[in-house]
């Protein structure tokens, strides 16, 4: 662990949690990457050190994977991927609408893609149903827009989508009591950002 004084620099954390290797990340093009020790994983390019400051903030080292890892810095399971990153410990919420939620069975998924596509602002109303396309199930979700709408080709005019069922539930809302809780917070986190 540092001086918690100090900033870790990129360098220094790449020290503690990675080795280089040479992959094959574009077809027919080899680059020097860094991976974790812990599971080989990618983590960032040679030369592109500076893009993972985020990670050497957090000083998150133990248990490094691909998007999800420990800090022992700030006792908390991290979650991230290019575009976020956020941390989790025991007390942790997960509501309908945060990005590491999951439903927890259909009816939860409904409501919960309801709530995803419904905007007050331009629209006259959201619904939807259970469904089945093309031999899938999932929930089917129809609008109708206003005429506030900024698009005026859109006034009153009706769209929607489908929405398979995910290949696994999750927990719904809930709150993380334990640490491998916070983790599986993490992991969720990540599979949303990713």
């Amino acid at each position: 662990m540092t001086d918690h004084c100090k900033q870790m620099t990129p360098t220094e954390y790449l020290s503690l949690v990675a080795e280089i290797e040479t992959q094959e990340i574009v077809p027919g093009k080899l680059s020097q990457v860094y991976v974790s020790k812990f599971d080989r994983s990618y983590i960032t390019h040679v030369g592109l050190e500076s893009n993972i400051q985020f990670l050497a903030d957090r000083e998150i080292t133990e248990q490094l994977t691909h998007g999800v890892g420990f800090s022992p810095k700030d006792n908390k399971w991290y979650g991230w991927s290019h575009r976020a990153i956020f941390g989790f410990a025991p007390g942790s919420t997960c509501k309908r609408g945060d990005c590491h939620y999951r439903a927890a069975d259909p009816n939860d998924f409904l409501q919960d893609v309801i709530r995803f596509w419904t905007d007050e602002e331009d629209l006259v109303y959201t619904t939807g149903k259970h469904c089945v396309r093309d031999g899938v199930p999932g929930v089917c979700i129809e609008w109708q827009y206003n005429d506030a709408t900024p698009n005026k080709k859109l006034h009153g005019k009706i769209s929607g989508t489908f929405q398979p069922y995910p290949d696994t539930w999750g927990k719904g809302e809930w709150t993380a009591v334990t640490m491998e809780d916070a983790k599986q917070m993490a992991i969720d986190f990540n599979e949303s950002v990713s």
